[in-house]
């Protein structure tokens, strides 16, 4: 597939996606005006999003939502933005491996997290481990001792 430049009207949209989804702001982190997208061959709409040839995002077909790349997610805890779930010290090595992240291991949770966000995946030293969608709401994440929290998407040293 052939990667080309947005234009202003498409730049302004998928930065707006971002700041609605992870916060004001997080557009302009995500997306400088350098990146490249993506466009499916059947609709033409935007699929995937890089920076210097490294996917920073994609687009969930479902709801028009953005999913992170390990390359995305650390941009935004560097500037400090997206819902954060911290794991604990039992739990970092499978993070990092790109393992789900069970209830019982989270030690703290974004309490405006809900279903189906998007999360990044701290250790207890705030140091950025992975990336995933969230199975339940923040608030559930501490509340509860069993069931999946985060199905991790990718850990930080994940080789698939």
């Amino acid at each position: 597939m052939q990667r080309v430049k947005p234009n202003n009207l498409e730049l302004r949209r998928i930065k707006s996606i971002a700041d609605f989804q992870f916060g004001k702001g997080s557009g302009d982190v995500l997306f400088p005006d350098n990146i490249e997208i993506e466009r499916s061959k059947e609709t033409k709409r935007i699929r995937f999003i890089y920076l210097d040839n490294e996917r920073v995002c994609s687009f969930r077909v479902q709801d028009g939502y953005l999913i992170l790349s390990i390359l995305g997610g650390a941009m935004l805890h560097q500037k400090g933005f997206g819902f954060k779930v911290k794991a604990n010290l039992e739990a970092e090595s499978f993070i990092r491996k790109g393992k789900t992240l069970f209830a019982k291991h989270v030690i703290e949770a974004d309490s405006r997290i809900s279903v189906k966000d998007e999360v990044i995946i701290v250790n207890s030293k705030n140091e950025y481990i992975g990336i995933g969608t969230a199975k339940l709401s923040g608030h559930l994440m501490i509340d509860m001792k069993n069931g999946v929290a985060v199905e991790t998407r990718k850990g930080v040293e994940d080789k698939q």
